[in-house]
């Protein structure tokens, strides 16, 4: 009966010990030591192609692709557009320039090629052209320059630590080109929709940097809470090692 007793308490222990140091965040998750600029560079580059499909599992959505159902913008000058059924992809093949972590902030910068689809409705004015279109769409950004810095907060629940993302603030250069292709711009007319098409992309610079930021900012809002679910459940000492 005594050896009975023992070998269930064992058990148990080794229950306890293994569910006290099972870790919530994924395998792939790897910390950094002193969290050195040229390991977390290494470590977010092997971890974004992972990271960007979803965590299902704790709630967290997917970057790569980027999904939002509907999406009302309206741009510099009154131009109103409407995107349905958006996704966009090519974060997960973004390469990492470089990483710093310092005083609670993440400084980080990277380039890729990007890609956004759906359908769109649009009505005003872009530059000299009146628009008035209802189609399909797609955008592609050739070696699009990303910039994020962002500024966390310690957040204890339940006596356990996590790292609360307080804002993140990104800025972008258009790079190397942006392509439009978008269908039916003028409403039953293919050949002045086509005309129109063949102007935003001859001026593509002009027209990304004087109307692309309203864009650039509800996507920046759908990725910041998609990166503050994952920190409000993943605890911090699983994160971040610092000496």
């Amino acid at each position: 009966m005594f050896k009975i007793k023992v070998f269930c308490s064992l058990v148990l222990l080794v229950a306890l010990l293994n569910g006290s140091s099972s870790k919530v965040a994924p395998s792939y998750i790897q910390t950094c030591p002193g969290l050195k600029s040229d390991c977390l560079k290494k470590v977010v580059q092997e971890t974004l192609p992972l990271f960007s499909k979803g965590i299902p599992e704790l709630g967290v959505d997917s970057i790569d692709p980027l999904r939002q159902d509907n999406v009302n913008l309206v741009l510099p000058g009154g131009f109103k557009v409407e995107f349905r059924n958006g996704t966009m992809t090519g974060l997960r093949k973004c390469t990492i320039d470089s990483v710093l972590y310092k005083n609670d902030a993440a400084d980080l910068k990277m380039h890729c090629d990007l890609t956004i689809k759906g359908m769109y409705t649009a009505s005003g004015r872009i530059l000299i052209v009146s628009i008035n279109g209802d189609g399909n769409a797609k955008i592609k950004i050739k070696n699009a320059s990303l910039h994020a810095k962002i500024k966390f907060a310690d957040n204890v629940r339940d006596g356990v630590k996590y790292y609360e993302v307080k804002t993140i603030n990104i800025k972008q250069d258009y790079g190397d080109k942006v392509t439009f292709s978008l269908t039916n711009l003028f409403k039953g007319n293919p050949e002045l929709s086509e005309a129109v098409l063949q102007f935003l992309n001859q001026n593509w610079k002009q027209i990304a940097e004087e109307f692309g930021q309203p864009l650039v900012d509800k996507l920046v809002e759908i990725v910041y809470n998609i990166v503050k679910r994952f920190f409000e459940v993943v605890p911090k000492d699983e994160l971040f090692v610092e000496e």
